[in-house]
């Protein structure tokens, strides 16, 4: 299926039909449409037209109105994509992310998400931001991840505007040290302006360039640059429970639990069980209760495998083969 997500990384919904034309309903056309958007679209699609060739893959991708064929898909789609229309080259994305009709390969799949991003694409941005966030046929990268799931999320996608609270808290955090500080969209008081911010306004930091350093807002999702003199510092990623730059994580914060059920709560004789999932970052912090106000009790590798034994909002409580339990994000474990 087509709305499997490719990570989890809190709601991430890819799909086939993700943004789809207007000639084809979302949630799937009936026969008697299906039939009808094939008569109009197929003498379109052969003449060239690309928004029809693109209803040519999504009815032989999902097999509406015509036998389900991967090949024929792909082929319609690469026609359409070969005119820079972005939701075939999103589709060819999903389809090679999850091997339909094609070796699953993740970096071909970052390749056609990348250029559906560019052509303005919200999923594919928000599909690629989490392939950032995960190192999936890219190299991980928090900061370029946050930069794709803004423009996503301020184009109104819901799932990235869910996804880039999370990733923001994993890098360094600053905030506004003045009144009405001007973004600019480049390092250079000659850069635009793009909004301006108030004193104490929270940023992630992406970059930094000479006297200036690139930020991340969460309440606009504006991505811009500010004289680093008008930042109060920067500290360490409020979360951190991945560690993506430098493979080097900050020490556990010593702040109390923020609450929620810990591990010297759960129910004692009752057997744990639950799915298997597999730790999705190469270093993570595992921690002793569902926040990132409690301590780390150890770090865990990419690919070690859990149970999951319990869950408290986006925090899971898991077992590892040998015995050592804790809570780690939720979108931080792979299926």
């Amino acid at each position: 299926m087509k709305n499997k997500a490719i990570a989890r990384l809190a709601v991430i919904a890819i799909s086939a039909l993700a943004c789809a034309t207007s000639a084809i309903a979302q949630q799937g056309p009936s026969d008697a449409e299906a039939a009808q958007v094939l008569k109009s679209a197929r003498p379109l699609a052969e003449n060239g037209n690309a928004n029809a060739q693109y209803n040519m893959g999504v009815l032989y991708d999902e097999g509406y109105g015509v036998e389900q064929d991967y090949a024929q898909a792909r082929d319609w789609y690469e026609k359409a994509a070969a005119q820079n229309y972005s939701k075939a080259e999103h589709n060819l994305g999903i389809m090679y992310q999850e091997g339909h009709g094609v070796a699953q390969d993740s970096a071909k799949a970052a390749e056609w998400f990348k250029r559906a991003a560019e052509h303005g694409e919200p999923a594919a941005q928000n599909n690629l931001a989490v392939l950032y966030v995960r190192g999936n046929g890219v190299r991980q990268d928090l900061a370029e991840a946050a930069r794709w799931a803004a423009k996503a999320a301020e184009a109104g996608n819901g799932s990235a505007q869910k996804n880039l609270p999370q990733i923001m808290q994993n890098l360094p955090q600053s905030r506004i040290d003045g009144d009405n500080v001007n973004i600019r969209s480049k390092p250079s008081t000659r850069g635009r302006v793009l909004r301006q911010a108030d004193r104490n306004t929270r940023v992630a930091v992406l970059d930094t360039r000479s006297e200036w350093a690139q930020v991340v807002f969460g309440d606009d999702y504006t991505v811009g640059w500010v004289a680093d003199f008008l930042l109060a510092g920067s500290s360490a990623p409020m979360a951190n429970d991945s560690a993506m730059a430098n493979n080097d994580p900050a020490q556990a914060s010593e702040a109390p639990p923020s609450g929620g059920e810990s591990e010297s709560e759960l129910p004692q004789g009752v057997p744990e069980t639950g799915p298997t999932r597999y730790i999705g970052g190469d270093v993570v912090n595992v921690r002793s209760g569902p926040s990132t106000g409690n301590g780390v009790k150890f770090q865990a590798k990419r690919n070690e495998r859990v149970m999951v034994t319990g869950r408290e909002k986006d925090w899971r409580r898991i077992r590892f083969d040998d015995g050592r339990t804790g809570w780690i994000a939720g979108f931080l474990l792979v299926e």
